[in-house]
C-alpha cells in the first residue's frame, strides 16, 4: 500500500510539474494560437469554464499522467538506457499515442476546427517531453528500494 500511495503522490508531483513548468512555455509559444478558434466557434467550445470544469480538466489531465507513469513503472526494467532515455521511449510512446487519437478527431471536425488539434497535437510534444524528463530524474528518487528490489531479484 506504500508503494500505490507513493506512486499517487509521484503522479500529482508531474501533474504539478506539467502546469509550472510547461504552462509558460505554453503560453509563450502556442496557447493562443491553439485557442483563437475557440470564441470563433461557440457550438464546438466551452469558452466559459467554470470551477467544476477545471476540475474535471485537471481530473481527465491526472488520469493521463497516471496511465503514462503506470506504463513506465511496469516498464522500465525492460528498457535500455538512462531514465532520461527509458522515460523519453516511453513518454514518446504515449504521446503518439495522444497525437494519433487527436488526429483521428481531427479528421471528423471542419477545416477551420483543424488548426485547433494541430496546435494540440504540439503541444503534447512540449508537455510530454517536459513531464518525460521530470520523471527521468524523480523516478528514481521516488522509487529508489523498488528499484534496487528489482536488481537484487535479477
Amino acid at each position: 500500500m506504500k508503494t500505490v500511495f507513493k506512486f499517487l503522490v509521484f503522479v500529482v508531483l508531474l501533474n504539478v510539474i506539467r502546469y509550472i513548468v510547461g504552462g509558460p512555455i505554453e503560453a509563450l509559444t502556442i496557447m493562443d494560437k491553439m485557442h483563437r478558434v475557440v470564441p470563433e466557434h461557440p457550438d464546438c467550445f466551452d469558452a466559459m469554464f467554470d470551477g467544476g470544469d477545471y476540475v474535471v480538466s485537471f481530473f481527465y489531465n491526472f488520469m493521463m499522467w497516471l496511465a503514462a507513469a503506470w506504463i513506465f513503472y511496469v516498464s522500465w526494467p525492460s528498457l535500455k538506457g538512462t531514465w532520461l532515455i527509458r522515460s523519453l521511449k516511453i513518454y514518446g510512446l504515449v504521446c503518439l499515442f495522444f497525437i494519433s487519437l487527436a488526429a483521428v478527431y481531427m479528421n471528423h471536425y471542419v477545416h477551420e476546427l483543424k488548426e485547433f488539434y494541430l496546435f494540440s497535437m504540439a503541444d503534447a510534444l512540449i508537455v510530454f517531453a517536459i513531464v518525460a524528463i521530470a520523471n527521468a530524474y524523480l523516478f528514481p528518487l521516488f522509487f529508489k528500494r523498488e528499484i534496487g528490489d528489482r536488481y537484487k531479484t535479477s
